[in-house]
């Protein structure tokens, strides 16, 4: 799917300026580079097919998990449930930021926060390159520690609230399983691998020689 021509931010800018620097370099370097990004649409499409298997197996453990359970929400649940979930989608990004700056050569420096006007979509950049498990473990811990573990919990707590939500923040991870499945479907006989987050789009660049 072609990804969507849009309009970078002062921010997308200066990155992209740095990225093209230092995509020149290593260039120069004999490394060669390999697009592994998608678009938002996609990502979105993607998150359905993906997440959906995992939040019905969830599901049908739940219920049967607790099947004498009476399900309510109180009437101040529903605001609560909006507010709380608005804080998990941005505490998503700033998981991802937190992994990523661990794993990066200038820690938080390295790490940027955005939004897609667009399709207000919020993202987070690593500027520093990685290598693919620090990626991997970077793009995947939102939805575990956000969408996995509060599910299985309340399976065995009874919370449908937190389930809900656990349910919810999967399939918000949807889009970083994509990128993730497209990465470990690229295979290289390369000897040396480097990965970097796009400055801009969803996904990222390999540069390898």
């Amino acid at each position: 799917m072609e990804k969507e021509k849009r309009k970078l931010s002062k921010g997308e800018e200066k990155r992209k300026k740095l990225y093209e620097e230092k995509k020149k370099e290593l260039i120069e370097q004999g490394y060669e580079e390999k697009d592994l990004t998608i678009s938002v649409v996609y990502a979105n499409i993607m998150a359905l097919v993906l997440g959906l298997p995992i939040i019905i197996f969830l599901f049908i453990i739940f219920i049967y998990q607790n099947q004498s359970g009476v399900y309510r929400f109180s009437f101040k649940e529903p605001i609560l449930f909006l507010v709380v979930f608005a804080i998990l989608i941005v505490l998503h990004e700033l998981i991802h930021g937190i992994t990523w700056s661990i794993f990066a050569k200038n820690h938080l420096k390295s790490i940027e926060f955005g939004l897609i006007i667009s399709s207000l979509t919020p993202y987070c950049c690593c500027k520093d390159m990685l290598t693919k498990s620090q990626y991997i473990i970077g793009g995947i811990m939102p939805t575990v520690v956000l969408g996995i573990i509060p599910a299985l919990i309340s399976i065995f707590t009874g919370s449908v609230f937190w389930f809900i939500m656990g349910e919810l923040m999967i399939l918000s991870g949807g889009g970083d399983m994509t990128i993730l499945l497209k990465l470990l479907r690229y295979k290289s006989d390369k000897k040396e691998i480097l990965y970097m987050d796009h400055p801009y789009e969803c996904g990222l660049i390999v540069f390898e020689r």
